[in-house]
């Protein structure tokens, strides 16, 4: 793949990622330039990449790690899972979805980083090689990891939202 192709296929689905990590537009924006840059200047020195969208996902994370501990404060709340294209059939089950998107985003929002990192990166359809990989944790440990940031999320929604949950 050239470069603009890369670049037009993981563009938006890297500002998502910030999104869905708690950035602010204008941090992501500026992220996201500097991961593509970064690629760009790999790809001149004559490095290819069997993983394109992994490698760019790992740069973006290791330079948003780094950025927001120097930016704490430059958090702003977006939506960061996205919403099924399935139409509602009707407005109070839609609305139902949105509040029970909003509560897990969140509770999200609380969790520890390494245990929000790998949620997002799941939902984002990474593999667990892809996850290990960006994450720079061991790929025999990525499904237990996964399994009790997931067992934590569903812990704190069960105990504030039990009534909204209590059927899922």
């Amino acid at each position: 793949m050239t470069f603009n192709e890369v670049y037009i296929k993981h563009f938006n689905e890297l500002r998502r990622f910030g999104r869905q990590l708690n950035g602010s537009t204008e941090f992501i924006e500026d992220l996201i330039q500097e991961t593509f840059l970064r690629y760009h200047l790999e790809l001149k020195k004559g490095i290819s990449f069997e993983n394109p969208r992994a490698w760019l996902y790992k740069v973006f994370l290791n330079l948003f790690k780094t950025g927001i501990s120097a930016k704490k404060n430059e958090v702003a709340d977006y939506e960061r899972f996205r919403i099924t294209d399935e139409p509602a059939s009707d407005f109070q089950e839609e609305y139902s979805k949105n509040e029970k998107l909003r509560i897990v985003n969140e509770v999200l929002g609380q969790m520890e980083k390494k245990d929000k990192e790998i949620l997002t990166l799941y939902n984002n359809g990474f593999s667990y090689a892809e996850m290990a990989d960006i994450l720079e944790i061991n790929p025999n440990s990525v499904g237990k990891t996964l399994v009790r940031a997931i067992e934590k999320l569903k812990e704190i929604l069960k105990i504030q939202y039990h009534e909204m949950f209590e059927q899922n």
